[in-house]
């Protein structure tokens, strides 16, 4: 093979970067210890780690680990890509040997990622996002910048010359211009805009990930019958009366467990979308940024489906809003595909709708509430269960834990009826729009003619009450609308259904 990092057009068999060996070596590491992770995690607290078993077990560890640096770097050298009259051709496999034919006219995407290994090796991993296939998405592990560059460039002018009628990838010839500045930042956010969007973030779905994992630490140690390596009786006839007694220790663990949220979301916000830009281009979106992993993701307006955006009370104290941008996809939507944008205020939405859909949009929409039936029903049998619950524990004498689950039950019950309250939905001649929350506002527009299908479901008590599901199908997923009437949603599915044959606008 000739070594061709020179030439521009890619029609000699190509390697990625050898930094790619690296890069696999370590994915492929990460998916077995995800696999292997209760194992391990058991076998290093536990009382194998010096037995003989133990020492198999690590032994067995280390065969697995080299075996699977062996296949990364046999994998590395067994894998091209070239490009071949109208298509690009990716030819892989250790044992069974692939060969992917992308044609160009297929190509959607085409995205730039670095994470801190890639910059230390000034190296960027290239993600082309394809329609018809059967993945979302294939990726370059390791490209030279210069390589990647020269690599989608080509792709995209190719791929304009093969659809030359199509107007749609004016964005895509913009990507090649090096003279002129192709996109305007509509916002870009610092350190301190994201210590702020962290700090409203939804901290009880942290605060939830972190109590689960501690809760299934506690569950591993206690089936290998540790505590009495871990407390004497003393401490534990201790520890048992301050939990009985326990007020005071359960306000401290929900003040830890707050904090310890508090600080994963606002980490996690700046890590994931440090200096973060968001930008407009003539026909398309776009958003860089990162700390670690430095992201580059496009949007052109044809391929987006679903526009997005809601906010919770502080969220809402503060005056921001998450918006997101759900993409057309070869497969179901998924976050990989959909780009967000978090902390944008109303006037940045009101630039993506006026954008993408105009300014009179959303005029002339009455919105319909969805049954009460839907409260009755799902609100009952949360009800049902928090009070089988609570009588069992008061049967086994466990009042404290019996008050606890009550005053749980009540709040799920609560906040299911804020969510029934607010779900609404409404259309005209171009927009379904669907909204929603709970504690905040939720709201999903979409237009009509990028519709791919209608279904509607029906449970043996929907049937009974002449109620239905309506579930809409796009490029990017599905969105549903729960209990409304059955003929209301049959009128609708045929309403849509018409507009979508008579429309002859491209959906993506």
């Amino acid at each position: 093979m000739k070594k061709n990092d020179h030439l521009n057009n890619f029609t000699e068999p190509t390697r990625q970067s050898a930094v790619a060996i690296l890069l696999i070596i370590l994915k492929t590491y990460r998916l077995l210890v995800r696999q292997a992770l209760p194992l391990i995690l058991l076998f290093f607290v536990g009382k194998g780690f010096t037995s003989g078993k133990g020492q198999t077990i690590l032994i067995g560890i280390t065969v697995f680990a080299v075996l699977g640096m062996v296949y990364s770097i046999i994998n590395y050298f067994r894998h091209y890509f070239y490009i071949n009259d109208d298509e690009l051709i990716i030819e892989s496999g250790v044992f069974k040997r692939s060969k992917m034919n992308v044609p160009f006219d297929r190509i959607q995407t085409i995205n730039f990622e670095q994470n801190i290994i890639h910059r230390i090796f000034d190296v960027v991993r290239l993600k082309i996002d394809t329609a018809g296939s059967a993945k979302a998405e294939f990726e370059f592990h390791a490209l030279g910048n210069e390589k990647a560059e020269n690599l989608r460039n080509l792709l995209l002018s190719k791929k304009k010359q093969v659809n030359k009628d199509d107007e749609s990838l004016d964005l895509i010839e913009s990507l090649e211009e090096k003279s002129t500045p192709v996109f305007k930042t509509i916002m870009q956010l610092d350190v301190l805009d994201l210590i702020k969007a962290g700090a409203v973030e939804n901290h009880l779905r942290s605060g939830g990930i972190i109590l689960a994992f501690m809760w299934w630490i506690w569950s591993s140690i206690d089936e290998m019958e540790m505590h009495d390596e871990v407390f004497n009786e003393q401490i534990q006839e201790t520890v048992i009366s301050q939990v009985n007694s326990g007020l005071i220790l359960v306000g401290i663990a929900i003040v830890f467990f707050f904090f310890l949220s508090f600080l994963v979301s606002m980490v996690k916000m700046v890590i994931t979308n440090y200096d973060l830009k968001f930008m407009r281009s003539k026909n398309g979106f776009k958003i860089n940024g990162g700390l670690f992993t430095k992201k580059d993701v496009s949007a052109l307006d044809h391929k987006i489906q679903v526009v997005s955006w809601g906010d919770n009370p502080l969220k809402k104290l503060i005056g921001i809003k998450d918006l997101q941008l759900k993409q057309a996809s070869s497969i179901v939507m998924n976050k990989k595909t959909s780009i967000k944008i978090p902390s944008c205020k109303d006037e940045h939405i009101e630039l993506v709708k006026n954008t993408l859909y105009g300014q009179k949009a959303l005029s002339n929409i009455n919105y319909s509430p969805i049954d009460k039936r839907y409260f009755y029903r799902n609100g009952g049998r949360l009800s049902l269960i928090a009070i089988g619950l609570v009588s069992l524990l008061v049967y086994l004498d466990q009042n404290t834990q019996a008050i606890l689950f009550g005053v749980a039950g009540v709040f799920m019950v609560f906040t299911f009826y804020l969510s029934f309250r607010k779900k609404r939905y409404g259309f005209n001649e171009e927009m379904l729009v669907i909204r929603g929350g709970t504690y905040g506002d939720k709201t999903e527009l979409l237009p009509i003619f990028k519709i791919q299908s209608l279904s509607k479901k029906q449970s043996p008590y929907q049937r009974r009450k002449g109620l239905a599901n309506l579930v809409v199908h796009t490029a990017s997923g599905k969105v549903g609308i729960p209990y409304i009437d059955n003929a209301t949603a049959q009128n609708i599915m045929d309403e849509f259904l018409y507009r979508i044959e008579i429309d002859k606008r491209k959906w993506m």
